[in-house]
């Protein structure tokens, strides 16, 4: 299909056969929105994915140790496989009374549906789990094997496809994060930094007794604010932004014996933890001889989760990865894109991270088409447009076609 021009027999098939899946499509979006799903709390919701699939006829359905929801559709030859990867969890809706909408209402208004989740990625995953009854409506079978995943824990450092990428890996994944219905091609990673000071606690009458970490912890973050950045050719360059304080302390009369600071540094795929703290380490050690007494480390924080199937880890820091422009799934993706949806299609990067980074990490190479639209991802405004739902369900139909006929050097599934 990627490589047809005007209007073709597959294309018009697509277009034809799409249509009859509107209806179902949005009322199952609905319910995805109205089914809270809170990270390790997705039970209900793989279910209902679970019970979707198999109603239009995958040809297998399961659920793997993670928990996440694997459905499948067979190809007719031994091309290569690809995963249509949305997940399951959301963030928390916070104070109900702040959105004009119910958060878990799943309110529909002229060709909007609102609601936590819409944008992120409920809306998108509607539109992958409906490809499946396109392509046998339209009398189509993708030469490879497609896979459509709901998986687990994306909010929360990615665990359901960590998992995933390592038992079930494919060749190719197209991820359901936001991209308005353009293309997305990688995003910088996220490292979560504790540097942590300790002194020597004493009663704050008499301060000169001890060492106070705080000291240490102000002139590094003086340091922290003029730190070079390294940079990146496609994403520019890293950013770090001191977020939490803790101390060991809760009484206001007694100087702490340790300060830690934590550090959201979005790095670029070049840069790794090694690297982070390279770049730290002067900044660490100018701290320390500024506060005699008081010394300093550096760790990267893992984030432990569950999944509600009982599974636990703790997770890595997030990936960056970059699929390159001249890589032919990119460019046959988007030529395929750009054909089938009748119109000029855009690559970019995220700004946010994604489980794409894990995908990559195994091998698996990660493209990012979606209807949402990353403006409403995490807000009291959280939506997305039924029209472009509808737009990418025709694309990924057409996604699944082209990307499954690529010659490929591996087929992992």
């Amino acid at each position: 299909m990627a490589g047809m021009n005007g209007s073709t027999p597959v294309r018009e098939a697509i277009l034809g056969a799409a249509p009859a899946f509107y209806g179902a499509m949005t009322q199952f979006a609905e319910r995805l929105v109205q089914t809270p799903s809170m990270p390790g709390e997705e039970g209900d919701i793989a279910d209902i994915v679970a019970e979707t699939m198999r109603s239009l006829q995958y040809d297998d359905v399961w659920r793997d140790g993670a928990g996440n929801i694997i459905g499948v559709l067979r190809g007719t030859a031994s091309g290569p496989t690809v995963q249509f990867n949305a997940h399951l969890d959301h963030v928390s809706p916070g104070a109900h009374t702040l959105w004009a909408r119910p958060p878990y209402g799943g309110v529909i208004e002229k060709d909007i549906l609102y609601g936590r989740g819409a944008s992120d990625v409920k809306g998108a995953l509607a539109s992958q789990v409906f490809l499946v009854p396109v392509l046998r409506g339209a009398g189509l079978r993708p030469a490879g094997d497609v896979y459509v995943t709901g998986v687990v824990l994306e909010e929360v450092g990615g665990f359901g496809s960590e998992y995933l990428a390592k038992e079930m890996p494919t060749t190719y994944a197209v991820l359901a994060e936001a991209t308005n219905n353009q293309i997305c091609r990688g995003h910088r990673g996220r490292t979560f930094v504790r540097v942590t000071f300790t002194g020597l606690s004493v009663h704050a009458s008499a301060p000169e007794r001890g060492g106070n970490p705080h000291f240490a912890a102000a002139r590094f973050l003086l340091g922290l604010r003029d730190l070079p950045m390294v940079t990146h050719p496609t994403f520019g360059a890293s950013s770090v932004a001191p977020t939490l304080i803790e101390t060991d302390q809760t009484s206001g009369n007694v100087t702490p014996g340790t300060v830690s600071l934590f550090l959201d540094w979005r790095n670029v795929p070049t840069e790794g933890v090694n690297e982070i703290f390279s770049g730290l380490e002067p900044i660490l050690r100018a701290a320390e001889a500024d506060a005699p007494g008081v010394t300093g480390t550096m760790e990267a924080v893992g984030r432990p989760v569950q999944s509600y199937t009982g599974l636990s880890a703790t997770m890595p820091p997030t990936r960056g990865f970059e699929t390159k422009e001249e890589d032919p799934v990119l460019l046959a993706a988007h030529k395929c894109l750009e054909h089938v949806l009748d119109r000029p299609v855009d690559i970019g990067t995220w700004t946010f991270a994604t489980d794409g980074g894990h995908l990559a990490h195994h091998g698996i190479t990660t493209i990012g088409f979606a209807p949402g639209e990353e403006r409403f991802a995490h807000t009291i405004h959280d939506q997305v447009d039924l029209g472009k739902m509808r737009e990418a369900l025709a694309g990924n139909a057409a996604l699944a076609l082209a990307l499954t006929s690529l010659e490929s050097p591996r087929n992992p599934v």
